[in-house]
């Protein structure tokens, strides 16, 4: 088991953290320690995309199995659904 050193920000540039990973952590659960750590709505869907290749990476996926590369920039976006707010 190895890890990996990335940047885990927003989109929208709000929040931004330099990490250092497990390659064996799921995409799925990046997301929700994240959602918790940053106090995000718990009520929308975000979507990680790497930023160097803006790849949308599968929650089941493991940060090795996406291809993430050391310091990549991993950008957690919201999943907006027609007719939401």
């Amino acid at each position: 088991m190895s890890n990996a050193s990335v940047v885990v920000r927003m989109a929208d540039g709000t929040r931004k953290a330099a990490v250092t990973l497990p390659d064996t952590l799921t995409i799925a659960q990046l997301l929700q320690t994240t959602q918790q750590k940053w106090n995000l709505p718990g009520n929308s869907n975000y979507a990680i995309r790497i930023e160097r290749t803006g790849q949308q990476l599968s929650p089941t996926a493991t940060l090795n199995s996406a291809g993430v590369q050391e310091n990549d920039v991993l950008e957690l976006y919201p999943i907006l659904e027609a007719g939401q707010k």
